[in-house]
């Protein structure tokens, strides 16, 4: 700490003209002084005030633990001190005084000592690049204070320094997954108290009894679950390439199951890994379930720990072994225990694909539906329902160009889910070119009396008006 002090008492010499009067150093009149200088101009963010970086200098460097202030807007001074440093030698001092804030604060005020070692991780990875061990140990010890409350960044972080440590052969592959599943669990922990109150929130929008403060705080919640979502999006990116079933298997297997069949925790998070659903390049969404240890986890795991996750887990587990009814009642379970109403969104897709694979279309439909209302923007509910109403040809109408209607509608159902959705563009497009070729002959038409641009009404299944058009 005394070479930091040293280093800065160098660095605002060199800055500022004039000099500090060493025999008021201590001295709390001077420091109160030069406390209500620099306080009020930080707070109006003006970091950038020569005046007010020269108060705040002399508190830090004589005046230790006088007040919190001093620990609170010293980062933010010396940040922007650093962007205006003149020289390298002067860059690397302000950043040794920068970390050293950090270790006076925990030692002053470590009441927020998970928020403090999390901002001298990011701060380590920003100007020391090579500290990446040193940084994810800060990250950790934060989270065994601090809990799985952190905010966006924190495990935006925390993932990418184990990453970079797997990179460096300094981590394995299980270092690296556990890792992933810590983020993916303390995201989820964020994202249930965030749709909680946006779900409230929005209760108070649709009676307009909502005030402007809590508008405002729906907003910053709303802005908070993108960034979780793009941290938990990033990180999929990321493990791509090591997190194929085949490597899973490597990880999940029956000797691995029978050392950790009573640990509810490898469980949940072995159902996890093994259950996520990915999109491959033919735009399909797929999993690793049919790996043959992912049964006995998923029974385990529902025995130990009747879960949302449990549940969701046996919903997989009856709808590979084709029991679909069974697997409608997890997926169902699941859904209506979830907070987060994407997942519950993937659960009620889950549910229609298995009423497809039992060719009860009603049922397959309104749970799509309902997957879409509950998650906006996501195509996949819009290319169920077209293959739908592909599959029920044979069940609407009574001649041959009653029953290809369906194609007409199962085509506008995929130029919308692809219009809304680029994630599904491959296979919206592979599926109207298939579609196209199963149209209502236009000859055959004709003499049915159907022309060009007719406004025709499907009833059975589908029940929507579509406009007869000949490719």
């Amino acid at each position: 700490m005394r070479k930091s002090l040293l280093i800065l008492g160098m660095i605002i010499s060199s800055v500022f003209s004039g000099s500090l009067n060493a025999q008021t150093s201590k001295d709390d009149i001077v420091c109160e002084e030069n406390l209500q200088i620099f306080v009020p101009t930080a707070r109006a963010k003006n970091f950038g005030d020569p005046t007010a970086f020269k108060a705040w200098s002399y508190v830090f460097t004589n005046c230790g633990g006088y007040s919190k202030s001093v620990y609170i807007y010293g980062p933010y001074f010396v940040e922007t001190a650093i962007k205006g440093a003149k020289s390298d030698r002067e860059k690397d001092s302000l950043v040794t005084v920068l970390l050293d804030i950090y270790d006076q604060r925990i030692a002053y005020y470590p009441e927020k000592i998970d928020y403090v070692k999390y901002r001298k991780a990011l701060d380590l990875i920003q100007y020391y690049p090579d500290s990446i061990r040193t940084a994810h140990q800060l990250f950790i010890e934060a989270l065994e204070v601090g809990g799985p409350e952190q905010d966006a960044a924190f495990y935006d972080g925390y993932f990418k320094t184990a990453v970079r440590l797997f990179n460096n052969k300094v981590y394995d592959v299980n270092d690296v997954f556990n890792s992933y599943n810590i983020v993916l669990e303390g995201i989820e922990v964020n994202n249930n108290v965030l749709n909680k109150r946006i779900t409230l929130l929005e209760a108070k929008v649709a009676d307009t009894t909502i005030t402007d403060k809590e508008s405002k705080e729906l907003e910053k919640a709303q802005r908070e679950l993108e960034r979780y979502e793009t941290v938990e999006s990033n990180a999929e990116k990321i493990l791509a390439p090591i997190s194929t079933c085949e490597k899973l298997a490597i990880l999940y297997n029956e000797e691995t199951f029978g050392a950790h069949k009573e640990d509810a925790v490898w469980l949940r998070r072995a159902s996890k890994m093994l259950g996520k659903e990915k999109r491959n390049d033919e735009g399909e969404v797929e999993d690793c379930t049919d790996n043959p240890v992912f049964f006995k986890i998923a029974e385990a795991l529902y025995q130990l720990e009747p879960s949302v996750g449990a549940a969701r887990a046996m919903g997989l587990l009856a709808y590979r072994r084709s029991n679909y009814s069974k697997a409608v009642d997890y997926f169902q379970e699941a859904s209506n225990q979830e907070v987060d109403p994407k997942k519950s969104s993937a659960d009620q897709m889950r549910i229609a694909s298995a009423y497809l694979k039992t060719g009860n279309y009603g049922a397959a439909k309104n749970a799509a539906l309902k997957a879409a209302s509950l998650r906006k923007n996501w195509g996949d509910p819009y290319v169920l329902i077209a293959q739908l109403y592909a599959a029920a040809e044979q069940s609407c109408g009574n001649n041959v160009f009653e029953k290809k209607a369906v194609y007409w509608a199962a085509i506008n159902k995929l130029e919308y889910a692809r219009s809304i959705d680029p994630d599904v563009s491959k296979k919206a497009g592979r599926l109207i070119a298939n579609y196209k070729q199963n149209l209502p002959d236009k000859s055959i038409s004709f003499q049915l009396g159907h022309t060009d641009g007719e406004k025709y009404t499907i009833g059975c299944i589908v029940n929507e008006t579509i406009t007869v058009k000949f490719y």
